[in-house]
């Protein structure tokens, strides 16, 4: 071991406060110590496992788990195949996170490793510990005395952090913003009061469904940031939902509603497909909010009824008025070929299998569920690591499971005997297709305005109790 003392080493990351540099210096000190060309570094958090925090060095990130369970960390440093690992344990053991190093320029971490990165350890734990309380005292102080959101200045500070945490380690994270659309009226039929009501119910649910790392903020009366950290388009898509969800779900909600809407809208963008600064994620928040109010789905109140209810609205027949123009996505009903819906079904496996690695949702209803269906054949081919969640709802057929594709199977249901739909929602695009077979024709009715789809596949979860989100 050469350069500074192990003492030394200790001190330099005991000297520091800011959580950030605290994590950056543990992982330099100790690869130094020790000649490790690699690091990681897992750290705890306020509830659930350690995550995943900091690497350098020759580390492949793809070979990293995002989380590690505290309970497997061990008091005592010890090796693992070629890596050292290191856990950062306080005198009380509590454990605050885990170093793994590898590649020692030596060939093999020795002996002599082992009681100075024990030291070392205990202290990166205290330091980590130290870093997360002058966290929580700067947070407390810069809460909005109204709401208790944090005030705007912290929360583009915060931005600002993360992006630059984004760029160095090539992660992701997404930026939501709230608008509270009828806060003017709330405040001019039921008085201020009923207005700060409303801003609290907001931030009240959001800071229930929240992470540790998420930050929400208020900018204004009327308008909301949260910022979720390691979250890609599709992970802040599904948590916009959950939250307008909970929001309409919250009893003091439903209370307010019955005198005044909320009309509490929302938009997700994502570094760094949307933007690289936080001004430009901003301006795509505040175009999607636009694209959800033009939305078809907003024209024609559909978020009360239910999914059938929703389907046969929108399917409509030969002599139903026509869908009212929007600004959104276009969407049409009419006259449909009768192979059109085997040849979306191939289109849509090739979608997936190309980009295979992409999140998404896609739900198929049909009379049976069958190996010869187009989608099911396809996607056969799936590497087991396939990353959309497919579901195929009917009546049991001759397929019983699947590698990649769920079952639903659903005896007795008459609407699906009668109907067939494909829903899919996706990082950045989302399609609907509802059709109705006849005697001479189909009638269908086809989208790809993805406010829409969210409200379609919502409730369909809801109607037949599948998993969320």
């Amino acid at each position: 071991m050469t350069g500074p003392s192990v003492e030394a080493r200790c001190l330099a990351i005991a000297s520091l406060t800011d959580m950030e540099a605290v994590q950056e210096q543990v992982l330099k000190e100790l690869a130094e110590l020790t000649g490790a060309q690699s690091a990681a570094l897992w750290v705890a958090a306020e509830r659930g496992p350690l995550r995943l925090r900091a690497w350098r060095g020759l580390t492949d990130r793809s070979q990293l788990p995002e989380v590690v369970d505290a309970t497997l960390v061990q008091q005592k440093v010890w090796r693992a195949g070629a890596s050292l690992l290191v856990p950062l344990t306080t005198g009380a053991a509590e454990v605050q996170g885990l170093v793994q190093l590898g590649e020692p320029i030596g060939g093999a971490f020795g002996d002599e490793h082992l009681a100075a990165t024990q030291l070392m350890g205990q202290f990166a734990a205290i330091s980590l510990k130290t870093a997360g309380r002058f966290l929580a005292l700067q947070r407390q102080g810069l809460r909005d005395r109204d709401t208790g959101a944090y005030t705007l200045s912290y929360f583009t500070d915060y931005a600002t952090k993360e992006i630059y945490k984004a760029r160095r380690y090539s992660r992701s994270f997404s930026l939501l913003t709230f608008s509270l659309d009828q806060l003017t009226q709330l405040k001019q039929r039921l008085g201020p009061p009923a207005a700060r009501q409303a801003q609290q119910i907001v931030l009240r649910v959001l800071s229930q469904i929240i992470r540790d790392a998420d930050v929400v903020a208020r900018a204004t009366d009327q308008e909301f940031h949260a910022l979720l950290p390691e979250t890609d388009y599709f992970g802040g898509l599904m948590f916009l939902r959950r939250a307008l969800s909970a929001v309409q779900d919250d009893e003091d909600t439903k209370a307010l509603q019955q005198r005044v809407p909320l009309g509490l809208t929302g938009g997700v963008a994502t570094f760094p497909r949307d933007g690289e600064d936080f001004d430009e994620l901003l301006v795509h928040c505040r175009r999607r909010m636009e694209e959800r109010r033009g939305s078809l789905h907003h024209h024609l109140r559909l978020g009360s009824l239910g999914f059938w209810e929703q389907a046969e609205l929108l399917l409509g027949n030969p002599k139903s008025p026509r869908l009212p123009d929007t600004a959104g996505e276009p969407s049409r009903r009419g006259k449909v070929a009768d192979v059109l819906f085997d040849e979306l079904q191939s289109e849509i496996a090739r979608d997936l299998l190309r980009d295979s690695q992409s999140r998404g949702l896609l739900y198929m209803g049909i009379g049976s569920i069958r190996t010869d269906l187009p989608l099911v054949r396809a996607l056969e081919a799936a590497r087991p690591d396939f990353g959309p969640r497919v579901y195929v709802l009917g009546r049991r057929g001759d397929l019983l499971s699947h590698p990649v594709l769920t079952p639903v199977f659903m005896e007795g249901d008459e609407r699906l005997a009668r109907h067939e739909f494909l829903l899919w929602l996706g990082d950045g695009s989302a399609y609907a297709l509802l059709q109705r077979r006849g005697r001479g024709a189909t009638w269908g009715f086809h989208t790809s305005d993805p406010t829409l789809v969210e409200g379609l596949v919502s409730k369909l979860q809801s109607e037949y109790d599948l998993q969320p989100y």
